[in-house]
């Protein structure tokens, strides 16, 4: 296990508007605000589409990330929570969320994976919790299919 003590900065609540590109606000949100890591408990909204990480094939190592395996919906209820981390090399965050969907369309059939994109239909609600230290960083873990994991530093 690896964990740390978070020293917590500022808490903000964010609304993510219509027709915007969700990953695209998140960035812009946190450079406004000068964030580089944080947490969110929570948000909730509905996505016009949305992609995350899915398959209806039959895999060679079904226990192994399927990062590059995608579903596309559209019209969705969400719910979703995650990290955020910061790349200084790239000055750029990394987000790490997983989140549950709920096709309106389909009578609320629902999926759960980890979030990849989506564009926001009529608003997104998030809570977002700025982490002040430890430097939370995503380090590649040659022992775990070379994923990017996260770690306090």
């Amino acid at each position: 296990m690896i964990s740390a003590e978070l020293k917590i900065g500022r808490t903000f609540g964010i609304r993510f508007e219509h027709g915007k590109d969700f990953m695209a606000e998140l960035e812009e949100f946190c450079k406004v605000n000068n964030i580089k890591q944080g947490y969110v408990p929570f948000f909730s909204g509905d996505f016009s589409e949305i992609t995350i990480v899915a398959t209806c094939s039959k895999t060679e190592h079904p226990e192994a990330p399927m990062l590059n395996s995608k579903a596309y919906f559209e019209n969705v209820e969400t719910f979703g929570c995650g990290t955020i981390a910061y790349d200084k090399k790239a000055e750029k965050i990394l987000p790490h969320f997983h989140i549950s969907i709920g096709s309106r369309l389909n009578s609320a059939v629902a999926h759960t994976s980890h979030f990849i994109s989506g564009k926001v239909q009529f608003l997104i609600e998030m809570i977002f919790v700025e982490v002040l230290s430890p430097s939370m960083e995503r380090i590649v873990d040659e022992n775990v299919f070379n994923l990017k994991l996260l770690d306090f530093i």
